[in-house]
């Protein structure tokens, strides 16, 4: 094996000095962008053990350019992801025992974003605040006539996936009162939920839960999973949360649903286009979600805290290391 890792993408710096501090001058670390010209990318990959990629490379202007990557590295050992999304990776073209690795540390950032919505939904602050500006007292109980808001205690989340984020957004709505389903490809016993099924039973979730939320990956089987048939089984109060992926939810679907307020809102934190680096200005759907007022609409940003990056600096760090001394790798994707 070589003793060159490959560092992809302008976010990658953050790796360098302290993989150079744990490995010391017995490994070589070399980080390109892609910015550079292919040639010298499929270059570079082709001499190295080990890759790590950040997610620019999903958002490249050549959509070939990561099928090309990977193909390209005929040496690679190891791929490092310090994200967690893996829908974009193709199992065919890994080199013959080339083991891939992503990190989950984001649940705690986008478990108290996803309480964040859960109570702005129910309490509205933000337009109480906007009211109370403007001298109207459409809110309160000082009149005892104002507009009133909801509780969250004894409410029901759905989770659509029950991994790493929604069990923490378990722990953190207990204290609440709040209850708790889920369905997932393999469901098992849980003494916090009030029952956990197969995906079977999405319609019987949608129809029991006042916020659903969607931490599940995309995949053939989890595109448009929320429909326009699936929506309709939800209650007219109820409101959706995704942080998964945007596709899951059908995008002419939702955006009709939240226009004709046949739900009560949505919280979408992942979308249907996205901004490059070359154009930072853009709205994130071809429908004009932007106009309706039953929605809050976030850039993609729910894990993006202060503190993401250290942890994913010791995961990535660590995993790598674990690699290089033949120890148990952790969050194994193939």
């Amino acid at each position: 094996m070589n003793k060159n890792i490959l560092i992809v993408g302008e976010y990658g710096k953050i790796f360098i000095t302290p993989l150079r501090e744990a490995l010391g001058d017995q490994w070589s670390i070399h980080h390109c962008t892609i910015e550079q010209t292919k040639a010298e990318l499929l270059d570079l990959v082709s001499k190295a053990s080990i890759l790590v990629v950040t997610a620019e490379l999903t958002y490249s202007k050549d959509p070939q350019l990561i099928q090309d990557l990977i193909k390209a590295g005929k040496q690679l050992q190891l791929i490092q992801v310090p994200f967690s999304g893996m829908e974009w990776l193709n199992q065919d073209w890994l080199a013959e025992g080339c083991r891939v690795c992503n990190t989950n540390q984001h649940s705690e950032p986008i478990a108290e974003y996803v309480m964040l919505g859960i109570l702005e939904f129910a309490v509205n602050m933000r337009l109480m605040d906007r009211e109370l500006r403007q001298g109207r007292w459409t809110y309160g109980g000082s009149i005892v006539r104002g507009k009133k808001h909801t509780e969250i205690q004894n409410k029901t989340i759905g989770f659509i996936g029950y991994g790493h984020i929604a069990k923490r957004v378990t722990e953190l709505a207990a204290p609440f009162g709040m209850k708790f389903l889920a369905i997932s490809r393999n469901p098992k016993q849980d003494s916090r939920l009030v029952w956990w099924k197969d995906s079977s039973h999405l319609d019987e979730l949608l129809a029991e839960s006042d916020y659903i939320l969607i931490t599940s990956p995309l995949s053939d089987s989890t595109r448009d999973m929320i429909n326009e048939r699936t929506l309709k089984k939800m209650k007219p109060t109820g409101v959706i949360i995704n942080v998964a992926r945007g596709p899951i939810i059908n995008e002419a679907a939702i955006y009709q649903a939240l226009k004709n307020r046949q739900i009560g809102g949505a919280l979408l934190d992942v979308w249907y286009q996205y901004a490059s680096t070359e154009n930072l200005e853009m709205q994130p759907s071809a429908f004009p979600f932007h106009e309706l007022d039953n929605i809050i609409m976030t850039p993609h940003t729910a894990s993006w805290t202060d503190d993401l990056d250290t942890r994913r600096i010791n995961s990535v760090s660590k995993n790598i290391q674990n690699f290089i001394n033949k120890k148990p790798l952790v969050e194994v994707v193939y």
